[in-house]
């Protein structure tokens, strides 16, 4: 009977040395945005590992073995959702193997539950391959929209929590510090990004949609005639006549877009084209979620001086 308590025991006792009590609580992120966050959150309490770093397009992330031995030791595994890592995420899910990550597993977390109820772009009617990249659940780029990522920063918290109840204040009063942040960060934000606002905005992708609806910018057409599939000469053509019809216009794109056809619409109407980083880290000085956000707007203000300097 004693020898069966003390094995007990040590059970007990080897359960509570593997598990996030007695270290930091392994974090997986699948975006750059998400990972940032997840940092700010979890503090010194977590140690993050990002998939897909700030310079590569997520929508195109490898699934390589590397990234599954990364997710194969994940007790979290935080992903946008959407549909936006569907090439990717669910190969490396099965081979890393990791039953706390899998669908309905604890340490799965899907973000955009946080924002379900306010989603733009949700289509309508059937979607299919000829209508390029279409996201049937919604346009997935949220993380756009600092006022989203406060209520993902919450659920990040929630589930931090559960997982590692012995430093859930911490999650929670990370949180809330950050929300608090964002709030005084907002109005400069604002006033930035609504210098940009006054003038009518052509995009390369539909990417920028979440940044849109906050900061007020008047996107009037894309490049891309359909999502993910690059654009013909001819409609590259109706979008030049368009911007010059309308004169001052801004031309946007993230790094990682076509980058021959961005500048062939901003030089042949005559207008400043500016280059935003498509997530946290794609660009220097872009390298936390704040400085990410404080980079869009800043380099938005530029754009829009070009145009007020008379150009």
């Amino acid at each position: 009977m004693c020898k069966r308590i003390v094995m007990l025991a040590t059970a007990a006792a080897l359960l509570m040395i593997s598990g996030p009590a007695a270290g930091k609580l392994k974090v997986v992120a699948t975006l750059s945005d998400l990972g940032s966050v997840a940092e700010l959150v979890g503090g010194e309490d977590v140690e993050v590992t990002v998939l897909c770093p700030g310079p590569m397009d997520p929508h195109y992330l490898p699934a390589k073995p590397s990234l599954a031995r990364k997710l194969s030791r994940a007790d979290l595994l935080i992903y946008n959702g959407l549909e936006l890592e569907i090439g990717w995420l669910p190969l490396l899910i099965a081979k890393a193997r990791n039953p706390q990550v899998r669908p309905g597993g604890r340490g799965e977390l899907d973000c955009a539950q946080a924002v379900v109820t306010g989603l733009l772009e949700v289509p309508i009617g059937s979607v299919d391959r000829s209508q390029g990249d279409i996201h049937p659940l919604g346009n997935p780029h949220y993380t756009l929209d600092p006022r989203r990522v406060v209520e993902v920063a919450a659920l990040m918290a929630e589930r931090m929590a559960m997982l590692d109840s012995e430093h859930a204040d911490g999650y929670y009063d990370r949180a809330d510090a950050f929300a608090r942040e964002v709030a005084a960060r907002l109005p400069r934000w604002l006033e930035l990004a609504g210098q940009a606002a006054r003038y009518p905005v052509i995009v390369y992708h539909r990417h920028w949609t979440y940044l849109a609806d906050w900061t007020g910018l008047n996107i009037i057409d894309e490049i891309e005639h359909r999502p993910g599939i690059a654009p013909s000469p001819r409609h590259v053509r109706d979008v030049i006549a368009k911007g010059r019809a309308l004169g001052e216009v801004i031309v946007v794109s993230a790094q990682w877009d076509y980058q021959d056809a961005v500048n062939e619409v901003a030089q042949r109407i005559d207008c400043p084209a500016v280059v935003l980083p498509g997530q946290t880290g794609a660009l220097a000085g872009s390298d936390d979620y704040f400085a990410f956000i404080d980079m869009i707007c800043t380099r938005l203000a530029t754009a829009a001086a070009e145009l007020g300097d008379g150009r």
